[in-house]
């Protein structure tokens, strides 16, 4: 009986400890991007940082909080233009969501976007 009761103790420490090293591997890899590499939107949004792109915003559109959440916390790092606070920051702007992105053929490209359209837009590579 003690015999299988220390096999068993082995056994779920074992699991514990497994589990464990999964979920700190996990979130040490979604944090600091070291063992799998920068995340998809840290890469892009560092990109589209480096070449002055802005996004036109209002706290009112749907799709401008879905575009923030497809960055998730690397949305922090793109410049941001609150178009519902002040008008005249977006004169030229005739819907929302839209990127200003320098290096775009068109530089106004309205509607939400996808990282890897935003990564084709930017030519970040």
């Amino acid at each position: 009986m003690q015999k299988k009761f220390q096999v068993l103790i082995t056994f779920v420490i074992l699991v514990a400890l497994i589990t464990g090293l999964y979920m700190f591997t996990n979130w040490f890899s979604i944090i600091t991007g070291y063992f799998t590499g920068e995340s998809e939107q840290a890469v892009v949004a560092q990109c589209l940082q480096y070449q002055g792109a802005e996004f036109y915003t209002s706290e009112y559109c749907a799709d401008c909080a879905r575009q923030e959440e497809e960055f998730g916390v690397s949305f922090d790092m793109i410049s941001k233009v609150d178009c519902g606070k002040d008008k005249e920051l977006c004169p030229n702007i005739r819907e929302l969501p839209a990127w200003y992105i320098p290096n775009s053929e068109a530089k106004i490209n309205y509607g939400f976007k996808t990282l890897n359209e935003l990564n084709e837009l930017g030519n970040c590579e």
